[in-house]
């Protein structure tokens, strides 16, 4: 068990939260040492995120608000978003295609918002782009990787889709590698959330295969059955320390899909740092 890099990791822990959270119920349960990242929300549009984000950052809290590409009109509302952002002095963002199937202006893709993101004088220096390790119930892999090595020329990091099977992780990190892909990845995952909750969101995703595999390996159905237990996201943690795949290193975080339940899965992380002996005072 590699307990130093299980640490460097959780060392790295970003808190991602729906936007229908207030800041003044966020703001005190985030660490100084986690950033925070706020989804769009289909029914609540970019409008909810900026303002939540604009609000956590006046709170003094780190936050990365989610930019979708199929939720914004063209490249002068980008435009406006951006300047917004950084006259508040936000720096990084995260982009991703998003789920609406029909965009509702020009971009069709991330890549064509990053594109369009490219040619705007100011822009934040930090910007992370999505990875699909099992691939995407809408899109071919071929399609994902051409995508990816699109968009790495954009990009600081990607962010790997919830995945609970790290030997499919492992191999898509070589396989991606030998592609041509070198950003650096945080692992993503659940909080603690119920294990009940966790088969509806798994199948949302897409990701059923992966959540077989937690189930194979760890006797998942038990807990299904009697939605008494949480996800411990040691199953997947601590499966990726002990491997001896180099490919592990490229990760460099972990990006916790909290739901909304941020202290449930602070408090984890916390207590897990304690637990491994990681360095600092375990308040992550």
């Amino acid at each position: 068990m590699d307990n130093s890099w299980a640490c460097r990791v959780l060392g790295d822990s970003r808190l991602e939260v729906l936007p229908t959270i207030t800041a003044e119920k966020l703001a005190p349960l985030v660490p100084s040492s986690m950033k925070v990242t706020v989804t769009v929300s289909p029914d609540l549009g970019i409008d909810a995120t900026l303002a939540l984000t604009e609000d956590l950052h006046r709170r003094g809290v780190r936050v990365v608000p989610h930019l979708t590409a199929r939720g914004i009109a063209g490249p002068s509302q980008l435009e406006r978003i951006i300047a917004r952002l950084m006259e508040l002095g936000i720096d990084e963002v995260f982009v991703i295609g998003g789920d609406p199937d029909r965009p509702v202006g020009e971009f069709e893709s991330a890549l064509d918002l990053l594109e369009s993101l490219a040619t705007l004088p100011q822009r934040p220096s930090t910007i992370g782009i999505g990875a699909y390790p099992e691939g995407h119930p809408k899109i071919s892999d071929d399609a994902l990787t051409s995508a990816l090595l699109a968009k790495q020329r954009y990009a600081s990091y990607a962010i790997m889709q919830i995945s609970f099977n790290p030997e499919a992780m492992l191999k898509w990190i070589n396989d991606a590698t030998a592609a041509g892909f070198t950003l650096p990845l945080y692992l993503c995952l659940p909080g603690t959330i119920r294990f009940d909750r966790l088969v509806r969101i798994a199948m949302r995703l897409g990701i059923g295969a992966s959540l077989r595999y937690l189930e194979k390996q760890r006797g998942l159905a038990r807990f299904v059955l009697t939605g008494g237990a949480r996800y411990d996201p040691w199953a997947t943690i601590g499966e990726l320390a002990e491997s001896a795949d180099a490919a592990r290193d490229r990760i460099i975080g972990v990006h916790w899909s909290t739901f909304n339940a941020v202290e449930s899965t602070v408090k984890w992380v916390q207590e897990k740092q304690r637990e491994l002996g990681c360095p600092g005072d375990g308040s992550a």
